[in-house]
Formats: structure tokens, sequence, C-alpha cells
């Protein structure tokens, strides 16, 4: 039953003064707490709401990113490496391509994250004031089902990397027989996760599992971070068309009301709009440049992805690039989706409204409701730093531009 505010709600604004009156005492957050706990797992979650920036906190911050640099440079070596070789081999090459990727669009949203942390905890805790319109029960099932399907992303990721991980050493046997003398002569070992050049041998215990062990954590680190981030955002989408669907429910309330009733309601109605509209549009600029990398990276990541799934000789190759090709589609599919959720809801208002009798009412009722429909017909969109917005279209355009990519690659080979 949807129950009206008795007073005027007080707008959010955004940062509101309770909400960062509450950052400042260190409010529990109470939503998010799957994503909150993998996130201090992984070093990017200060104890404190109200931190200051420090040296320390910046160590915190750069530990995660410092741990995989070791990783990241020697596949960077061993790709410019074949760059420069005079017949490169390309599976090879697109293979450290992949890694490269990964790893530097991993680095680019952990910034992002960190840039807008503080923006992304008020976000959090901005939840609650929505609460005065009712809907809570709502919004905590809501919330239970984004880190649920949060703890499904982040199941399929670490059971794919463990996949991912092992099917190299089951073609062991077949890379050492077919090794080759370059290979020999600079001690590049079979097993690997992904080919890497070091300025020594390192094809001999325990020199071998230490760098085999490194990738593990590596690849561990960069889908757990990348998958946390990803399911955030998706949770505030989630929580954005929640709070646009109740309002629908607030404007279907108001039909055969009273002139007086009808227009004390709307005036609710129209507060609400404003503080879910001022609240998605802070989320947006909070990840905006966070999903730039979707629309940008992930297309490249995708056809390179392919590329390899065709051109490896290897079973346990294929299968270890098609679930790592899969895991991108799902991510890139359920952040365009949530995105296309929260537009074809917030436009589904202007129609909602439109249909009330409130022609029936007197002029400045009829103002007020016009207005509220030509702000509806705009959509509330999630804007990837100018570059595109992210919907179901821009999820076919980033597999158009793979399949360009992908096309590329193979007249190249």
């Amino acid at each position: 039953m949807i129950t009206f505010p008795e007073s005027k709600p007080t707008p959010l604004r955004f940062p509101h003064r309770k909400v960062s009156n509450m950052f400042k005492n260190n409010f529990n957050i109470k939503f998010f707490k799957f994503n909150i706990f993998v996130l201090k797992t992984c070093g990017l979650w200060p104890s404190r709401l109200n931190y200051e920036y420090t040296k320390c906190r910046l160590l915190k911050d750069s530990v995660m990113i410092l741990s995989l640099l070791p990783c990241f440079f020697p596949i960077l070596a061993d790709f410019i490496k074949q760059l420069y070789e005079k017949i490169p081999n390309l599976t090879e090459a697109v293979e450290n391509m992949i890694a490269l990727n990964c790893l530097i669009g991993m680095f680019y949203m952990v910034v992002c994250f960190i840039r807008n942390r503080r923006t992304i905890m008020r976000l959090m805790i901005a939840i609650k004031y929505f609460d005065q319109y009712g809907n809570q029960s709502i919004t905590r099932d809501v919330d239970n089902k984004a880190n649920f399907l949060s703890k499904v992303f982040m199941f399929y990721g670490i059971l794919g990397n463990f996949v991912y991980m092992a099917m190299p050493q089951l073609s062991v046997h077949r890379c050492t027989a077919n090794r080759t003398l370059e290979m020999i002569e600079q001690g590049i070992p079979c097993g690997l996760v992904v080919r890497s050049l070091f300025p020594f041998k390192f094809d001999y215990s325990p020199i071998y599992q230490i760098i085999f062990v490194h990738q593990i954590y590596t690849c561990t680190m960069v889908s757990v971070v990348v998958l946390v981030l990803t399911m955030l955002l998706c949770g505030f989408l989630m929580h954005i068309v929640n709070q646009l669907q109740n309002l629908r429910k607030f404007i279907k309330n108001l039909s055969n009301l009273p002139q007086e009733i009808f227009l004390r309601r709307l005036i609710c109605v129209i507060n609400y709009h404003i503080e879910i509209i001022q609240y998605s549009q802070q989320t947006c600029n909070a990840f905006s440049t966070m999903l730039l990398f979707y629309i940008s990276l992930t297309s490249v990541v995708l056809s390179v992805l392919c590329f390899e799934v065709i051109m490896v000789d290897d079973i346990e190759d294929s299968v270890r690039f098609t679930l790592h090709l899969l895991g991108w589609l799902v991510i890139l599919l359920s952040i365009s989706y949530n995105g296309q959720k929260v537009i074809d809801t917030s436009t589904q208002i202007s129609h909602d409204i439109y249909c009330l009798d409130w022609f029936m009412y007197s002029a400045d009722v009829q103002k007020k409701v016009q207005t509220v429909i030509m702000r509806a017909q705009k959509p509330l969109v999630m804007d990837a730093a100018g570059m595109g917005i992210v919907s179901l279209p821009a999820f076919l355009k980033v597999l158009s531009s793979a399949y360009s990519f992908f096309t590329l690659l193979l007249k190249i080979k």
C-alpha cells in the first residue's frame, strides 16, 4: 500500500546535510555489504568513512597495483619483443594483448574508484533517505538481490580463473615437446598462464613456481576487482530503478482525488522525482569515467578473445579463452541492461502522469503536471564521460566494434 508523507519531504539536495553529518560520524552503511567486504579485502575500502587521504591511505591504495606490476612488465616486455620480430607469432602476441588490456583496464577502474570513493560512500548512505517515501522493505529486497548477483558473479569469476589457470598445465607436456630453441635459450617455461619475458632464465625451481603463483594472484585480483566494481555500479542502477518504480506507484495513486489532496500529493511526487534525478546524476558523475572503460577497451578485449578462441590449436586454450569471453560479455551486458532499465523506467513516468485526469484541475495544477511531463520525457542516463550512453544499443555498438577489429586481426593473420 502506498503511503504519502504527511509533511513535505526534505529534499536530498546532494550532498545532503544530514548525509554529510552521518558521514562525519562514521554512520554504518546499510547497503552493498558484500561489495564493501570485497573492497575491504582488496585494501580499497577505508576503515573510517571520514578518512583523511594521508600518505598511509595512499600507500594502502597503491599496494595492490604495485603488487601486480611484477607481472605486468614481463608481459609487456614479451609483447614488445614479439612485435619487433621479423615473423611474429600473432597468436601469442594477441594473448599478451588480452592480459595487458585486462591489467590496464583494472588499473584504470581502480584509479577512477579511488578518485570518486567519497562520493560513492555518500551515495550509499543517501539511499536511506528515500525511506521517507516508504518502500523500505522493497529497497532491502533490491539490495539483497544486488548482493546475491555480486556473489554469483564473483563465484563465476573465481571458478573461471581456476579453469583459466589450470588449462595451461594440462597441455604442458605437449608444449614441452614442441618447445622452440628460442624458448630453451631464454629459459621460457611451459605452463604459465600468460607468456612473459624476464632478463633471466626462469624455467627451473623454485623461480618457475614463484612466477606461476604470482600470475595466479594477478589473474584473481584483476577478476575480483573488475567484477566487484561492475556489480557495485549495477547495484546503484538497480536502486535507482526501484525508486523510479515506487514513484510510478505514487503517480498511479493520484487518480480520482479532490483538488486539494491532489495538489498536496503532486508536490510530494515532484519532490520525489527531483531527488531521484539528483541521485541519478550524482551516480553518473561518480562512475562516468569508469564507464568509459566498458565502451572503449571492452571491444578490444572481446575481439582478441574471439581471435584466440578460433586460432589456438589446443582444446584447453580454446576452453579457457571461451570462458574468458563469456565473462566479459556477461559483464558488459549486465551494465548495459541496467542502464537501459533506468532509461526506460524514467521515461515511463511521463506516460503515467499524462494518463491522470490532470486537465480537470486548476491552471496552477495543470502547469505543475506539464512541467513534470516535460522533465520526465528526458531519460535518466549513465553517460560514459561524454563518449556514449550505457544502454543496450551501446552494447550492440561495442559488439560491432569488436567484430570489426576481429576481422582486422584475421586479415593480418
